[in-house]
C-alpha cells in the first residue's frame, strides 16, 4: 500500500514560510518605496515614475502577498485535515 496524505508538521512549517515570505517581501518593497519617494526629482517624469511605482506596490506586490498568505492558510487547513483523518483511525 502506498502512502497518501501529508506530514502535517512539515505542511505547517511550509505554511509559516509562505506567510513570512509574503510579509518580508511587502516590508522590503515598502522600504524601497520610501527610498523611491525620497529621490530629489521634480517634473512630469518623476510624477509618472512615482505613479507607476505606487501602482506596482499597491497592486502586484499587495496581490502577491495576499496569495502567499492565502496559500499558507490553505496549507495549514490541509495539515489540520490530515491530523483529523489520522486521529480517526
Amino acid at each position: 500500500m502506498s502512502f497518501k496524505g501529508m506530514n502535517p508538521d512539515e505542511g505547517r512549517e511550509v505554511a509559516q514560510l509562505l506567510n513570512t515570505t509574503g510579509s518580508d517581501m511587502a516590508s522590503a518593497i515598502a522600504d524601497a518605496g520610501t527610498i523611491v519617494s525620497g529621490v530629489e526629482w521634480l517634473g512630469p517624469d518623476y510624477d509618472a515614475f512615482l505613479d507607476d511605482w505606487n501602482n506596482f506596490q499597491n497592486g502586484a506586490v499587495a496581490n502577491l502577498e495576499q496569495v502567499l498568505v492565502g496559500k499558507g492558510d490553505e496549507l495549514n487547513k490541509h495539515a489540520d485535515e490530515q491530523d483529523d483523518t489520522s486521529n480517526q483511525g
